[in-house]
């Protein structure tokens, strides 16, 4: 799986179009919407967050998994959210080119970054090395949990925290009914006609559950254990913030290249995100729709101290608590 994992990887670098958006939260107006629900301020980012609710972090040495090209932890660095990172990544050719523009910066900041190729499934991540766990969008890439968090449990020092901004929806992207009815209505009836063509003037097909076979042989670490993640991460880490981000509609419905034919300078196309935002918060707050993406923020939990299960609400009670009139 892994040496799979790592062709596909490296491939996809080699492929990345810069001036691209990759996926829906790299879409400028959904990131901007994305951070006014989860923060209550469209100017506060992942950034300013982290940096607001820890900022003895500024000066700690971080771990971060499955980091690419260290793109994004090299912004975390210029921004001052943490003072030195450690990156491991499964894709030699992602980590060549990261460490080609690391070294090619020079000077302070590509001192205190460090980028190596290794399988966090199977690495040695070492004991009390580490103030910060970093994850974005690598933990549902981990097929290995059982081996790999009580392994980022160890890494860290006594008062150290995992910071995770990362997919947790269905294993292999099997979508839920609700998430496939929705998608599809709101695609059919509230998407302009235009906006369902691709850049050939074809119509884009609508989405399914991708086959499996075809997906594990494009990608065999591709949400391989997402379904699961949440459940197994809360049992080694207790939350300090565990931040619903949403996705299970947004996700879906600016998958792949069609985040590209939404422009974020036509309001005309920001309406139609922002109407999609608000049907998928009404949706999770009724308990039709989960939140497949979360920004989690946690300690290690004591040796032992597993979180109480605790009964899933039913819809019929959430609908009546949100009207004011509980059973």
């Amino acid at each position: 799986m892994t040496q799979a994992a790592a062709r596909h990887w490296d491939e996809w670098q080699r492929r990345r179009t810069p001036g691209r958006f990759a996926d829906w939260a790299d879409h400028p107006y959904v990131f901007q919407r994305l951070c006014a629900h989860a923060f209550g301020d469209p100017a506060c980012d992942f950034f300013d967050f982290i940096q607001n609710s820890l900022p003895e972090l500024a000066n700690a040495h971080v771990l971060s998994l499955c980091c690419g090209d260290g793109a994004f932890e090299q912004s975390m660095l210029e921004r001052g959210v943490f003072g030195r990172v450690t990156g491991l990544d499964v894709s030699p050719e992602r980590v060549r080119v990261g460490q080609e523009r690391v070294h090619a910066l020079g000077g302070e900041l590509a001192a205190r970054m460090k980028l190596h190729c290794d399988d966090v499934n199977h690495a040695d991540l070492g004991s009390g090395r580490y103030d910060v766990v970093f994850a974005k969008s690598a933990l549902h890439h981990i097929e290995n949990l059982e081996h790999a968090l009580p392994a980022m449990v160890r890494c860290l020092k006594p008062d150290g925290v995992l910071v995770t901004i990362d997919f947790f929806g269905p294993t292999r992207f099997q979508w839920t009914e609700e998430q496939l009815r929705a998608r599809s209505w709101f695609w059919r009836h509230r998407v302009p006609a235009a906006l369902r063509l691709d850049e050939q003037g074809q119509p884009i097909p609508e989405i399914g559950r991708p086959d499996l076979e075809a997906m594990i042989a494009m990608d065999p670490s591709e949400a391989v254990r997402s379904g699961e993640l949440h459940a197994l991460l809360t049992r080694q880490f207790e939350p300090i913030h565990d931040i619903a981000l949403g996705g299970a509609l947004l996700n879906l419905l600016l998958y792949g290249d069609i985040v590209n034919r939404f422009d974020p300078d036509k309001e005309a196309h920001r309406a139609v995100i922002a109407e999609a935002f608000e049907l998928e918060r009404l949706l999770m707050e009724f308990g039709v729709l989960d939140s497949d993406f979360r920004l989690i923020i946690a300690r290690p939990r004591p040796s032992g101290n597993s979180p109480a299960s605790v009964p899933k609400e039913s819809f019929l009670r959430r609908l009546a608590r949100r009207w004011g009139h509980p059973p």
